[in-house]
């Protein structure tokens, strides 16, 4: 890819680029979406959506560099995935630690469509701040990167919901302290039916994968349906209505507060915080 010229601006150097920028990042994060041409008209129609809302975006790739905004932005997403192949993947691909994927997505988190706010996560990040101090207590040094998450959660009563979950990519801890330290106490009611807690090893080579999709940050429903007598659930586009609620859920949570970083040798959280674009592109070689 070719280095980029400081004398241009970065709209500039994009447009001409966006090919072997999108090919970089997905060298290393296969399933990335990043469609790096598209952002700008993928952000006018959110900056439509969120016409009383404005500070949630930038207008153009040169306002990346004045600040960040929250995670409805187009522009700060692109950027997410940018770092996350430049930066992070790196890391883990040469770490000698083995992995796994946690999933938690306890049903009491809830919310309406409605009413959902950045607030509406607090109970998952206590959750995740929890579980990590107790893994440490156990004597373990976690490395990790925790996706906070958002989906429609649509069941066979069509009793729909918001449902806020977290992802965490998570190394140097075996798979029964993970259990143990992530696990989900569920009312008597409950227990049989939900599943909160999930744990997947995940081989070095699909580490990128894994990335890609912790930061996917779409709209979509998770619809429970049967199938030969068995409930299961399938992912769907979320509809419409549904996904403006999304949208201006997203909107109030700043960027930074949908991803954390645990365990790197380096403040990875304060770099993502304030690295510019440029630099980050300059990083994808």
């Amino acid at each position: 890819m070719h280095p980029l010229n400081k004398k241009a601006s970065i709209h500039s150097w994009i447009l001409e680029h966006h090919r072997q920028l999108n090919e970089a990042v997905r060298r290393r994060l296969p399933e990335s979406q990043l469609r790096s041409n598209a952002i700008l008209r993928q952000q006018a129609d959110v900056m439509v959506r969120l016409s009383r809302i404005s500070l949630a975006y930038h207008v153009g790739w040169n306002s990346l560099d004045d600040g960040r905004r929250s995670a409805a932005c187009r522009f700060e997403w692109a950027r997410l995935q940018m770092f996350m192949a430049a930066e992070i993947e790196p890391i883990l691909r040469h770490s000698d630690r083995q992995f796994f994927h946690v999933t938690v997505a306890d049903k009491r988190w809830r919310v309406a469509p409605s009413i959902a706010t950045r607030a509406s996560f607090d109970a998952v990040r206590r959750k995740v701040r929890s579980s990590i101090q107790k893994l440490r207590d156990e004597g373990y040094n976690p490395i990790f990167v925790a996706a906070f998450e958002m989906s429609g959660d649509r069941n066979l009563r069509n009793d729909y919901a918001f449902e806020p979950h977290v992802h965490i990519l998570i190394g140097g801890v075996p798979e029964l302290a993970l259990k143990g330290a992530f696990q989900v106490r569920l009312p008597r009611a409950s227990k049989g039916r939900d599943k909160p807690l999930r744990v997947v090893d995940v081989p070095t080579d699909q580490l990128g994968y894994l990335l890609g999709y912790l930061t996917k940050m779409k709209p979509q429903d998770r619809v429970q349906y049967i199938s030969k007598g068995r409930k299961n659930r399938n992912t769907n586009r979320m509809p419409p209505a549904e996904a403006d609620h999304w949208l201006r859920c997203m909107a109030t949570m700043p960027i930074a507060q949908t991803i954390q970083f645990g365990g790197f040798a380096k403040p990875v959280t304060s770099r993502f915080s304030h690295l510019e674009m440029a630099t980050i592109i300059g990083d994808l070689k």
